[in-house]
């Protein structure tokens, strides 16, 4: 069985397309929702980023603070995220 090669290539353009939109989709997770004045903060803070379709989630396990995620890169700016980090810095130093 022989596929359409016009059928193929559409396929295949949809798939990237799709792929790009993830690859470029800013997700936030923070423990309270955040209003509009902390939303512009994190706007003006990380400039390179497309805010037009963030996604903004609740996650009680951040504490507080934020965790920003796009594509396959994430920034960590969350309390729990802290307090992980100064926890294997003191296994570390046993």
């Amino acid at each position: 069985m022989k596929i359409n090669l016009k059928l193929k290539e559409d396929l295949k353009s949809f798939l990237m397309e799709k792929i790009q939109k993830e690859h470029n989709r800013v997700l936030v997770y923070s423990a309270d929702k955040l209003g509009p004045d902390e939303k512009k903060v994190l706007e003006k803070k990380f400039t390179d980023l497309n805010w037009s379709q963030a996604i903004y989630q609740i996650d009680k396990s951040v504490i507080a603070g934020v965790i920003i995620k796009v594509g396959s890169k994430t920034v960590d700016l969350s309390l729990a995220g802290s307090l992980s980090k100064l926890s294997n810095t003191l296994y570390e130093i046993d």
